[in-house]
């Protein structure tokens, strides 16, 4: 088999562990975005949820109420801090596999060099291999042609 059969078949496996960090990077990033969604649905229901409590505070709210509201909003702020944490570690994994994707598009590169590289050699065998095979002939058929003017 052909160095650059070889070094194709093992650039085919580079191109699959690319394809698949990048389809990882993708998944990550978009898995963010739904947490940073969840992060302002839960800003957005405290917000509402405030106004809701201080407007029923205008009319007078009795203390078991506001301590429910109180347990209810220590809530809220607890989901909303672990939402925070939780984005960060998916930013760290971005990072991670940001890293991972960067070192296998330059493998990937690497290998699409060596296999360029190494089609280009063997294009150069070849045409030496056809050119001495000429000059070979020629000088066959040049020798024949000695002979059989020298027979004449």
């Amino acid at each position: 088999m052909k160095r650059s059969k070889r070094l194709k078949n093992i650039m085919v496996l580079a191109e699959k562990k690319e394809k698949d960090a990048a389809s990882a990077l993708g998944f990550l990033q978009s898995k963010i975005e739904s947490e940073r969604q969840k992060k302002q649905q839960l800003k957005d229901y405290e917000l509402e949820y405030h106004d809701k409590i201080t407007e029923a505070g205008r009319s007078g709210i009795s203390g078991s109420s506001l301590r429910r509201y109180y347990a209810f909003m220590s809530h809220l702020n607890d989901a909303a801090t672990q939402q925070v944490e939780h984005i960060g570690e998916l930013e760290q994994q971005v990072d991670q596999v940001q890293q991972y994707w960067l070192k296998t598009r330059g493998e990937l590169k690497a290998f699409e060099s060596l296999v360029e590289r190494a089609q280009k050699d063997e294009r150069l065998q070849e045409d030496k291999q056809q050119q001495k095979l000429i000059d070979e002939l020629s000088g066959l058929n040049y020798t024949r042609r000695l002979q059989s003017s020298g027979n004449d």
